[in-house]
């Protein structure tokens, strides 16, 4: 990656986590360009510099939940059994949500789903776990005859499920536990 482009990553990082602590006083759908702006200290032009729109700060956030798992989950789960890779995976992505604060996943839990990143390209996150349950597959453990994109489509669908009903009880339940039993309901369904 150029430097110019991990600049403009970093910069854009920076933006989007000026506007979380926004989010406790003011719904997201109610937050001004110029608000944010104020908050990040940057004006209205380099804010359309960074993001077409409002709403791609919602889109950044995964890139920020995708750049934690590059660097810290994926290292450790690229070689192994798939279902506890699976399992490993999700607790990870518990682990992420409870220590980046309630208002980042009730604001994350508030974006449209997706499966690529500002620039259009497939989320790391999907590519990721797309070669965990081709694998699966491949290796006769993942019964289930859905393709490996289906899987991870509804695998995230499920992470994304907890960690919303985790935010909307304004994290009331240890999301560690319940993310553990949830999917290991789910990871036995496909492996039957």
């Amino acid at each position: 990656m150029s430097k110019v482009k991990e600049k403009q990553l970093r910069r854009r990082s920076e933006i989007i986590e000026a506007v979380i602590p926004l989010i406790g006083s003011v719904p997201f759908e109610q937050l001004s360009v110029n608000e944010i702006c104020s908050a990040a200290g940057i004006s209205v032009g380099s804010f359309y510099h960074y993001f077409e729109k409002k709403s791609d700060l919602l889109v950044g956030l995964l890139a920020l939940i995708d750049e934690y798992l590059e660097e810290n989950v994926y290292p450790a789960l690229r070689e192994g059994e798939v279902l506890p890779r699976l399992r490993a995976f999700a607790q990870e992505w518990a682990i992420y949500v409870e220590n980046h604060s309630l208002e980042r996943s009730k604001l994350i839990s508030s974006v449209e789903p997706s499966n690529t990143d500002l620039s259009g390209q497939k989320r790391s996150c999907v590519i990721f776990l797309e070669g965990i349950f081709g694998q699966g597959q491949r290796e006769g453990l993942i019964t289930d005859s859905y393709s490996p994109h289906e899987l991870t489509e509804l695998y995230l669908l499920a992470l994304r499920g907890i960690t919303t009903d985790w935010s909307r009880n304004n994290g009331r339940y240890n999301i560690r536990e319940k993310m553990a039993r949830y999917m290991d309901i789910w990871l036995r369904g496909i492996s039957l």
